[in-house]
């Protein structure tokens, strides 16, 4: 592979946490809208796993992100201009990956709490 194919590889690691942590809560949102209906008749563990399963996918993000930042720290103390726009979007990525993670878990909390039946 040459210099720009893993330049352009390298170049995703930076977005993973802003990316994955929007997506991970939408599909979590989504799955517990899909089956709120059926939830006061029958009991759906599933939802809960699935939403614990989106933290960890959220958080994976944030992860990714960190260490792509980490990767280029050297890099960008010898920049003269003191970084990259790619480094902020990265601390970005770190922020909305936290973020979104403590969304779905906010959300699979109420969700044990508050009986469904409650509408």
């Amino acid at each position: 592979m040459n210099a720009t194919g893993t330049h352009r590889r390298h170049r995703v690691l930076y977005w993973a946490g802003v990316a994955l942590g929007p997506a991970a809560w939408a599909v979590s949102t989504q799955t517990v809208y899909s089956f709120a209906a059926q939830a006061c008749t029958k009991s759906f563990p599933a939802t809960m796993i699935i939403a614990a399963v989106l933290v960890i996918v959220a958080a994976a993000g944030s992860i990714i992100s960190f260490r792509a930042v980490r990767r280029d720290a050297a890099a960008e103390w010898q920049d003269v201009q003191g970084g990259r726009a790619r480094n902020f979007m990265a601390w970005v990525g770190v922020g909305a990956g936290v973020l979104f993670a403590l969304v779905i878990a906010n959300q699979m909390t109420a969700a044990l709490m508050i009986s469904p039946c409650l509408r």
